[in-house]
């Protein structure tokens, strides 16, 4: 849902239609697979450590029902492979190319001496990020080859400051997991900065990333409301012990306010 939420606020600040259906199911397949494969992997033996510890109900359910949610898995790559190719056939391959890309990131417990792309220093967060926005300008240029061929100045604007927003929330996300980081060596932002100086960076990001977002649709008071929203609505996570249920869960719901009063 957090995923879908990007693509909206990307939408909506570019002034482009709403999705049609498969585009909507194709992004949540998507973005649902990669996270199934991030909680199971290909097998019970390449569990992270560190999720169990941060997260205890939540590993213990996924490992009861490990078998199950990998068919899951399986399923919702071949469904989405089918939405994608409705949308354009060049995204058929993403799917399968999403769930690679998080077997590199995590696809594995940590090891001592042998860092994931996840352990880098600083760099979790913005690997996320990333990944986020990749799949958005996938979809965007399955729609509308000629916004990404010959992205204008907007598009540009636009992309960047998505980027920065998910960043921003995805620093945000790491400070819930900074103690069991820091046991398995995953050197998080929080991590290496500690829980407040990562919490006022995030938040700058953040601002940068609206502020983008506002000039790319020149300061208009709708776009002007909802980067406000977007940058507004994380300020309570200061002092939360579980800050990542608001921030995945906030995006969505202020676009589509958005998208209702415009």
């Amino acid at each position: 849902m957090y995923t879908l939420g990007v693509y909206l606020l990307g939408t909506q600040t570019l002034s482009l239609p709403s999705p049609d259906w498969p585009t909507v199911c194709y992004i949540l397949l998507v973005a649902h697979t990669c996270y199934l494969m991030d909680r199971v992997k290909f097998s019970d033996s390449r569990q992270d450590p560190a999720d169990a510890i941060a997260l205890p109900d939540r590993a213990i359910l996924f490992s009861m029902h490990s078998k199950v949610i990998r068919a899951v898995l399986v399923a919702e790559l071949v469904i989405a492979t089918a939405a994608g190719f409705l949308i354009s056939p060049t995204l058929i391959l993403i799917p399968l190319a999403a769930l690679i890309g998080v077997q590199f990131y995590a696809g594995r417990g940590a090891k001592p001496g042998s860092p994931r792309f996840k352990d880098l220093p600083g760099l979790k967060s913005f690997f996320i990020s990333t990944a986020h926005l990749a799949l958005v300008i996938a979809v965007l240029w399955g729609n509308d080859h000629r916004l990404i061929e010959h992205p204008r100045l907007p598009v540009i604007l636009d992309i960047l400051g998505l980027w920065l927003i998910v960043s921003a929330d995805a620093i945000l996300c790491d400070l819930d997991d900074r103690e069991s980081d820091a046991i398995y060596g995953t050197l998080s932002l929080p991590v290496l900065l500690g829980s407040n100086q990562a919490w006022i960076l995030a938040q700058l990001i953040l601002l940068a990333g609206c502020i983008f977002l506002a000039l790319e649709s020149q300061y208009t008071i709708p776009s002007a409301t909802l980067s406000s929203a977007v940058f507004l609505s994380t300020l309570p996570t200061r002092h939360m012990k579980n800050r990542r249920d608001l921030v995945d869960a906030r995006l969505l719901p202020i676009v589509l306010i958005s998208v209702l009063l415009t």
